[in-house]
């Protein structure tokens, strides 16, 4: 899944803010059910005076359509300067008509495709990346499997012993491949 620039119609917010830019962002899933409004400010000031307003405009005049896409609005609020930390904890915290997440201090505004992905990178997790570990633990769950199988259920002594020496290898199997 990407976020892609898409074409919105944002007058209501461009119209009352004119040093704010905003740019729309939508994930290219066939739903499309993350949207995220980006607003570029020149500075944390505006950043600070701006979000709520701008949260309450976004909640009367943007409706997505769709369940997932309602409860998936984000607002980005992007400036060069570093908003102060109680202010930014505040709007990241308040989640009322959307989730806020601030990109501040950066070495400059970016440009719309570098925007696209810093912000896949905080809503999609897209700069995550799996240890190889994960592949390593499913053939240890394989090579259980081959001590287990086979193993008698029923309730006869002989059977009991069986599981008991099964189980002690699979603990000793365990203990040698600790790391």
């Amino acid at each position: 899944m990407k976020l892609l620039t898409k074409e919105v119609d944002l007058s209501f917010l461009s119209d009352h803010y004119e040093n704010i830019r905003f740019h729309m962002f939508c994930s290219d899933d066939p739903l499309s059910f993350i949207s995220c409004i980006a607003c570029v400010c020149e500075t944390s000031a505006e950043v600070v005076e701006s979000w709520s307003e701008i949260q309450s405009m976004v909640s009367v005049y943007y409706q997505p359509s769709g369940n997932l896409a309602s409860w998936n609005v984000y607002l980005a609020l992007i400036t060069v300067e570093s908003v102060p930390i109680w202010e930014k904890y505040q709007i990241e915290n308040n989640k009322y008509a959307a989730r806020k997440i601030i990109l501040d201090g950066l070495p400059e505004i970016p440009c719309i495709d570098q925007m696209a992905i810093e912000l896949q990178k905080q809503l999609l997790g897209s700069d995550l990346a799996l240890y190889p570990q994960v592949n390593e633990s499913r053939e240890a769950l394989l090579s259980i499997e081959e001590y287990i199988r086979g193993t008698p259920l029923d309730s006869k002594k002989e059977s009991k012993n069986k599981r008991a020496l099964v189980i002690d290898n699979i603990i000793e199997l365990l203990n040698n491949n600790e790391n």
